[in-house]
This record gives C-alpha cells, structure tokens and sequence, in this order.
C-alpha cells in the first residue's frame, strides 16, 4: 500500500469497534485507533521500537522534571501537557515497586541472625515465658500474671520462634503491609493539602497530583541512599543519609510553585500539613503493625 492509498484510507475511516465514520488515527467516539495488527512482522517490531523510544522519553522528561523542578511537573501536567510525560500515577507504582525491592534486599542483609544468637534468643523466650523453671523468688509481678494475658505464653513463643527461624520471610510480608498502608495514605496527604490550599487550586485532583509527584520523589531518593547501601556496605561515614534533609526543602518548593504563595505562607501552611500528616502516618501504622501482628504470628 502506497502513501497516497494510505492517506485516503485514513480519510474514510471506519471505525471496527463503534462503525462510526471519521478521519484521522483515532476514532472520536470511542477513541479506538486506525492501527491494523494484520501485516508483516517485521512493522510490528518497528512500531514495538517506537512505542519503546518514546516511553523512554516520556520517562526521562518526566524523572528530570520531578528531580529538577520541583512542582513542575504537576503544574504542566494539570496544564494540559500530558503527552510529554509518563502518568504520575504510573510513574509512583514503578517507583514504589522498586523501592520496595530494594528495602526488602537491604533488610534481608541487614537482619540475618546466626545460629549461635538465635539459640541464645530462644533460650531466653523460654526463661521468660515459663516461670516455672525460675526459682519463686526471682518471678517478677508481670511474670506471675502473665497467663492473665489475652495471648497464651505458648502461642506468643512460637509465634517469636518462627520469626527468629526465618525473619526476612516476615520483614518482607510487613513490608508489604506498610506499603499498601502509604498508599491508602497518600490520598489523605493530597486532602490535607485541598484543605490547605484549596483558595489556590479549586479542585481535590491537583492536589492528588502533586501529592503523588511528591510521593514519588521520596521514594526515588531512598531508592539512591539504598543503593549506595548495599553498593558500598561497609563503611565507617555514611554521607547519603545526608539526602534526607533534602525533602522537606522540595517539598517546599514544590508547594511554592504549583500554588504560588508567598514564602511565610506557604512555610506555615507545609508545616501545618506535615504535622496533620506525621500524626495520621503514625496512628496507621501503629495500626497496621497491629494488623500485622494478629494476621501473620497470632
């Protein structure tokens, strides 16, 4: 098929899906495209190429915006600029995951426990939980009540004995734990900041945007301070934690720029949100370590 026989059947388009009749790539009832599967491999993998490239860009704009320009992206993504740049949503599962990964390798490394000290642990799990073998004497107050308790001393035994036994099997169903609970929880940052900032920005989804570009950003820096990590583990100084300080300054500015405040107010108003948002972060996790709990060992 020629050009020009190409460029009449793109302006007598029917669509496969809805029949309706247009011109162009894309249908506009119901958007589907014009592109026909039916054809020789090898354009497929030219257009699998292309798709691939301009992922690659997408996501290379969008990670320097993020990084670089803190408040940019969200401002011209809400602007009406999305094709130059990867989903946010997207691009904070991608981030998310990988974090994710890595904390998971970091903390497997990190609590490994010898046979010797797991030994140790046990034995003296055993002395606590079973008074019985110390002298009546030595039984302390809580000792002597401890059957008293919801859980049963044996139940709370094994359940610590099977985490000594295999404790990364159990970071990492906590993990898992944590990370669905931060992001049930980035929805109510994004609310904090409509609360706050809802004279500047009317709508609750462009403060969802900026929440997650922000969510985003944090994971990616503790993506690097990980990798450093685990690249060079044995060291005596540790500057990449120094990183850290680097978030509430972005997220300063981030807020500075897509709201347009001025510096006092926006200040003020960051700082009364990270506190509403600190408080909230605490209480669930505090119930999500109890969930946890009650779930995976009682």
């Amino acid at each position: 098929m020629n050009s020009e026989e190409s460029q009449v059947k793109l302006e007598n388009a029917e669509c496969k899906n809805c029949k309706t009749q247009f011109t162009g790539k894309y249908c506009p009832n119901c958007g589907q495209s014009v592109y026909e599967f039916e054809k020789p491999f090898r354009f497929l993998i030219v257009d699998l190429a292309g798709n691939i490239f301009a992922f690659d860009t997408r996501i290379w704009k969008s990670m320097t915006s993020l990084i670089f320009r803190p408040g940019k992206f969200a401002q011209e993504y809400l602007s009406g600029y999305r094709a130059r740049y990867m989903s946010p949503f997207r691009l904070y599962i991608f981030m998310s995951f990988i974090f994710f990964l890595l904390l998971s390798i970091y903390a497997g490394r990190k609590i490994q426990i010898s046979e010797k000290d797991r030994q140790e642990i046990n034995l003296s799990i055993n002395e606590q939980l079973n008074p019985t073998n110390t002298s009546a004497d030595s039984l302390s107050t809580n000792q002597l009540n401890f059957d008293t308790t919801s859980i049963a001393p044996e139940k709370l035994s094994n359940a610590l004995t099977r985490v000594l036994n295999d404790p990364k099997m159990y970071m990492d169903s906590f993990l898992k734990f944590v990370s669905w609970s931060l992001f049930f929880l980035m929805p109510v940052y994004a609310f904090f900041l409509w609360m706050i900032f809802r004279k500047s920005k009317k709508y609750y989804y462009s403060h969802l945007v900026l929440a997650i570009n922000q969510h985003t950003f944090v994971f990616l820096l503790f993506i690097v301070i990980i990798c450093l990590k685990l690249i060079f583990p044995i060291r005596t100084y540790y500057p990449e934690n120094y990183l850290i300080a680097s978030i509430p300054i972005y997220l300063f500015f981030g807020k500075l720029h897509l709201y347009k405040r001025s510096w006092g107010k926006t200040l003020l108003r960051m700082l009364a949100i990270l506190l509403l948002y600190g408080i909230t972060m605490c209480i669930t996790l505090f119930f999500i370590w109890s969930i946890w709990i009650k779930m995976e060992l009682l």
